[in-house]
């Protein structure tokens, strides 16, 4: 009897769900349809976790550009990078990661049920971070993908010509300023750059279109000019308010790359590069104790390049850098400060003349390290930083290379643009310092042919190879 009742009730449970069935086979972890919003915030994400990580099979650029030394693996800084799979994960976080986030979210802002200016700015907004996503690509390896890019119906896309790429995205950005609607809504909280606010994100648009114009003023100074000046008069940044910050939270997953991978894996992988330790030592720079803590001898001291130094005997990166909800940066205004006194400097109209730029671009980076306004000024005072006009690339680029300090990217490409500071090859270094990215290993196995036409286009595939930019 029991059995029969309890096969009754099996029957008719299934009975009376049986219409509810073909929900079993959705898959709740990963749903088909999202809030565009969502999109949007995870490719922000991901961008800046691209660019904050400290992992070497993501981002080496600090070491590259000699910010640190490499500990236990060394192969690195020595620029032994052909069996590494940093260059697919450059590629794969800013295409697959980014790009094709922000595509999916501008195909749904387009579809949705929304104000037309909300909408606008939406879609501006989107565009801003395509535009900058390409720009790090395209200043990584040069030719890429582009307008066959991120179409799942092509899985061979030709390569474009990076200047022909560059031109393009000056274009978009200039546009997304102009469209860019203050008085209208942007993506409101999703938004973790700005919260919402469209006319922060104007501002770093034109700061950003700046940035993008000094990168080709040696190369193209009839477009530069022109982009760089139109920017201005948009307007930039005018403080370190405006700044495009990403604020890490304190329990993971949401927190800092650099955390994730230097403290809660335990590792012990990096040092102090001697040639920064040293630089710093020889302006005085009070930075020096912000980054880095002295050795158990009371001293700051760094690693040769390319060595394989004892983690113990060498300073080691400051406990500040190393808290999960330490910031990412995307641009700040001491950048753009330093970027404006190029400008002046090259005759454009700015506003200001080069060497007060310079002075508050100084300034406002070693601020940002909590650097006291007494110490400020004495390190003003100092002749070897005080702006040289008759070398002014130098001035310039070494201040950029101190502040750009855990920006490793935008320290790398400043260091190859302006040649400063000037490097000197690691000890076992097995190429030049690197002026790009090889393409993926991924590019030569499936899209063979459209990478062999480009790496023939750049002057082959190589670390060594200038980009179309790099004139000196």
């Amino acid at each position: 009897m029991r059995k029969k009742l309890l096969l009754i009730l099996l029957t008719g449970s299934i009975a009376g769900c049986t219409s509810d069935l073909t929900g079993l086979n959705d898959d709740i972890k990963n749903p088909a349809i999202v809030p565009p919003a969502t999109l949007f915030t995870n490719a922000t994400r991901e961008l800046m976790d691209a660019h904050a990580s400290p992992n070497v099979f993501v981002n080496v650029f600090r070491v590259i550009t000699q910010y640190w030394q490499q500990t236990t693996y060394n192969e690195e800084s020595q620029y032994k990078l052909e069996g590494n799979s940093l260059s697919g994960a450059w590629w794969r976080d800013h295409y697959h990661y980014v790009l094709q986030n922000l595509k999916g979210c501008k195909e749904m802002v387009r579809a949705a049920d929304l104000d037309e200016k909300v909408r606008k700015n939406q879609i501006a907004i989107i565009d801003v971070l395509e535009v900058v996503s390409y720009y790090y690509l395209t200043t990584t390896f040069g030719n890429v993908p582009y307008s066959q890019a991120l179409n799942g119906e092509n899985p061979f896309p030709a390569y474009d010509d990076a200047n022909t790429i560059y031109t393009d995205l000056l274009r978009r950005i200039s546009e997304d300023v102009a469209n860019l609607d203050a008085s209208a809504a942007g993506f409101g909280s999703a938004d973790l750059f700005y919260r919402g606010n469209v006319g922060r994100w104007k501002k770093f648009a034109a700061s950003f279109q700046l940035k993008m114009a000094m990168l080709i003023a040696d190369s193209d100074v009839n477009k530069a000019r022109p982009a760089a000046e139109a920017a201005i008069t948009a307007g930039v940044f005018t403080s370190a308010a405006d700044d495009c910050v990403l604020h890490y939270l304190s329990a993971p997953p949401y927190t800092n790359p650099l955390w994730n991978d230097l403290v809660e894996s335990g590792r012990v992988d990096f040092v102090a590069a001697a040639p920064f330790v040293d630089s710093l030592k020889a302006y005085a720079d009070p930075r020096l104790q912000r980054y880095f803590l002295e050795t158990e001898n009371g001293e700051y001291l760094g690693a040769r390049p390319g060595t394989k130094p004892d983690f113990e005997q060498f300073s080691n990166i400051t406990e500040t850098l190393l808290e999960p909800t330490m910031p990412a940066y995307l641009l700040e205004y001491s950048e753009v400060k330093l970027l404006l006194a190029e400008a002046a400097q090259r005759g454009w109209n700015t506003g200001a003349t080069a060497a007060e730029h310079y002075a508050e671009g100084v300034s406002a980076a070693l601020a940002s390290w909590g650097v006291t306004d007494a110490e400020i000024a004495d390190y003003l005072a100092n002749p070897k930083v005080a702006y040289n006009p008759a070398n002014w690339k130098k001035s310039i680029g070494m201040q950029k290379w101190f502040a750009f300090f855990n920006r490793g990217n935008d320290g790398w490409t400043d260091y190859r643009r302006l040649d400063f500071p000037v490097l000197e090859l690691p000890v076992g270094a097995v190429s030049g310092i690197p002026m790009r990215y090889r393409y993926p290993v991924s590019e030569h196995n499936i899209n063979r042919r459209n990478y062999e036409s480009a790496a023939q286009a750049v002057g082959g595939d190589k670390v060594e190879t200038k980009l179309w930019w790099d004139k000196h």
